[in-house]
């Protein structure tokens, strides 16, 4: 998953560790972008713990802009196989366009509205 340096400053101080020893144990780069590590024992996020994120308050913006990424939303019929794949979709608040497009600008957006 790819990550900006300000969600490696957000996710560090949250989990009030350096900078330098989250970069250590929780990312890798390639080329100009970073990367959070996958987790070792499984094949997800390093920050997925029983089913649900340890860092959600400051959780990266493509995490928090999922399921609404752009490839997802081009037709009905993607929209219904990612639905399958995350059991968010169709459960709790529902979201407008401003919500959406403000979570792609980084404001925070209330779920639980």
């Amino acid at each position: 998953m790819h990550i900006s340096e300000g969600d490696v400053t957000k996710i560090s101080k949250y989990l009030k560790i350096s900078r330098d020893e989250f970069w250590k144990n929780y990312t890798t780069v390639e080329g100009k972008k970073i990367y959070l590590k996958d987790n070792p024992d499984k094949d997800d996020c390093i920050f997925l713990k029983d089913d649900k994120c340890s860092v959600y308050p400051v959780r990266p913006i493509q995490c928090r802009t999922f399921p609404f990424w752009p490839q997802n939303l081009k037709s009905e019929k993607r929209w219904n196989i990612i639905s399958t794949e995350c059991p968010g979709i169709g459960e709790g608040k529902e979201f407008s366009r401003q919500d959406i497009e403000d979570s792609f600008n980084g404001k925070a957006v209330d779920s639980k509205r």
